[in-house]
């Protein structure tokens, strides 16, 4: 039997990769807020760690990205937890002999938008701009300096997608079911973009190869859409007829700003390309799904969702 410890398995990726290591035959284990007592102390998870008897160990645990990112001094709270929890459980890993450390870290550990025509590397300059990706890349070189002393693999993604997703992704398809006119069509940008089950396979392939992989790896979907081609895929798998009309890109950007929704249009209106070869070809990697079958399936599940919530309503 495979056996996996996994931190965080009760959020949307962690739900997603404990069904899919499930389905393969994996043995899962974890351990509760309630029974950890405290997520801060190598002596807390060493215990979890004897208990589970697992060689490795899959680190997703983290303060994600939220509206107070960007306030300096939210810091210290991101750091807390995304630097000072795996700090403590890299050293128990170590101390008890577990064998690979896989980190799920973030694209926003090197920066937040690249030009059209570019693509974060695996070698591109880091350059965060938000306490999220500030304290991402510090867990991650927290990491890499421990790397000779335990296999460590570290996983970059973008924005993650697929059924469960909540935020600004799934703002937008509810926006293009209901038919809402967006002003999209005249923004021309790439965006990179993950399906969950393309990660929780390639998180499985990470955990299974005998290779040393002491390293860090880029992980999207093969495609880089814009944001009109994004909201015709949507629509498409909706079954829904897109609604764009034109609007210029500083436009909408000067809005967001009156707004104070800054951030979130500048994901609509400006690029974000993570390039994939290098997981793709050192680890043999064939993703999965395509963008659009993962819309499609996420589609799926917002409509289940909504069929559901239908139901519980009672009829007057």
């Amino acid at each position: 039997m495979k056996k996996v410890f996994i931190t965080g398995m009760t959020g949307f990726v962690g739900q997603h990769l404990k069904n899919h290591l499930l389905k393969k035959g994996y043995e899962i284990s974890s351990v509760s807020k309630g029974d950890l007592c405290d997520p801060y102390s190598v002596e807390s998870w060493r215990t979890a760690l004897e208990k589970a008897e697992c060689a490795t160990v899959i680190h997703l645990i983290a303060k994600t990205h939220a509206a107070d990112a960007r306030d300096p001094s939210a810091l210290s709270t991101y750091r807390r937890v995304n630097v000072g929890i795996t700090r403590a459980l890299l050293e128990a890993s170590k101390d008890y002999g577990v064998k690979r450390f896989v980190y799920l870290s973030s694209i926003k550990a090197v920066g937040e938008e690249t030009p059209i025509d570019q693509s974060f590397t695996e070698e591109s300059p880091c350059n965060p701009e938000d306490c999220y990706g500030i304290t991402k890349r510090e867990a991650e070189e927290l990491i890499l300096k421990n790397s000779r002393s335990i296999e460590t693999l570290i996983l970059r993604p973008p924005l993650i997608y697929g059924p469960g997703v909540k935020g600004n992704f799934l703002k937008l398809m509810n926006a293009v079911q209901k038919g809402i006119p967006l002003p999209f069509a005249k923004v021309k940008n790439a965006r990179s973009m993950l399906n969950v089950y393309n990660l929780t396979y390639t998180i499985q392939i990470a955990v299974e190869s005998h290779a040393s992989i002491d390293r860090i790896f880029h992980i999207a979907d093969n495609e880089a859409v814009s944001t009109s081609e994004l909201i015709h895929i949507m629509a498409l798998a909706l079954g829904k007829t897109p609604r764009l009309f034109p609007c210029s890109s500083i436009v909408l950007e000067k809005l967001g700003n009156f707004l104070g929704k800054s951030d979130t249009i500048k994901k609509l209106t400006r690029s974000l390309v993570v390039s994939n070869e290098r997981v793709k070809k050192l680890l043999s990697i064939t993703l999965p799904y395509t963008l659009p079958t993962g819309i499609e399936t996420t589609a799926s599940w917002l409509w289940g969702l909504q069929k559901q919530t239908e139901r519980k309503i009672p009829e007057e």
